[in-house]
């Protein structure tokens, strides 16, 4: 079964996202409800990684780095011969082009 590993930083990112929506905006039902399914989304891009290329190449973050929009959300991951590794997690509104991943 193809894998989604998450890095540290990705990691960090799950957690701060369900900290401002749980805590600062006060809705933590919201917070569980995002945080399972950016996972889904996580998994599909995983599981579908032998057959399809899915996301937006952005080379300009780093090698192989791809872009997975997903409500206001976006993933950055790259293909792996395991499924996926996820780089990172952002609010659409962020300016992760800005980043660098490598």
């Amino acid at each position: 079964m193809p894998l989604a590993r998450r890095t540290d930083a990705a990691e960090r990112d799950l957690q701060e996202i369900a900290f401002h929506l749980a805590v600062r905006n006060r809705q933590p039902k919201a917070a569980d409800r995002v945080i399972d399914e950016l996972l889904a989304q996580v998994e599909m891009l995983a599981e579908n990684a032998s057959t399809t290329v899915m996301g937006t190449a952005a080379p300009e973050l780093g090698d192989s780095v791809r872009l997975y929009s997903f409500k206001r959300w976006v993933v950055l991951f790259r293909y792996t011969p395991h499924g996926i590794d996820v780089l990172r997690f952002a609010d659409g509104s962020q300016d992760y082009l800005s980043w660098k991943l490598d």
